[in-house]
């Protein structure tokens, strides 16, 4: 009896590491550095780059923009949506983008109006 007590929780400590392995692992697609482009945006935010890392096991990325690099604090990657938020000059932004073929794509709200953004991988290696 009390082996099969041991064996069912050991069970359960086992799909629960698997289950939770696989919902973090989904973003491992997107890792590397992604060109994007937001045409509508005012510059110099309207291209730049997107590097998206594994920090400890999550989800970590930052903007490049001009040479600048600006940390992205909010990072979540779930049924092929990426959403970022961050700040542009004092503004807050949401930014949800849609894992399609390879490309991700979305549209943002911005205190000029709403702004679209594409970004795809880029040749360069992440560093």
């Amino acid at each position: 009896m009390k082996s099969t007590g041991i064996l069912l929780t050991l069970l359960l400590v086992i799909s629960m590491s698997i289950s939770s392995n696989a919902a973090d692992n989904g973003f491992k697609k997107l890792l590397g550095v992604w060109e994007f482009a937001a045409p509508n945006a005012p510059q110099p935010y309207d291209n730049g780059v997107l590097t998206l890392k594994e920090v400890d096991n999550k989800l970590a990325g930052e903007f490049t923009i001009q040479g600048q690099a600006m940390a992205i604090p909010q990072i979540e990657f779930a049924e092929d949506t990426l959403t970022l938020g961050f700040e542009v000059e004092n503004n807050p932004i949401s930014l949800k983008l849609i894992l399609k073929d390879g490309v991700l794509e979305g549209t943002t709200d911005s205190p000029n109006g709403p702004v679209t953004v594409t970004a795809k991988p880029s040749k360069q290696e992440a560093k």
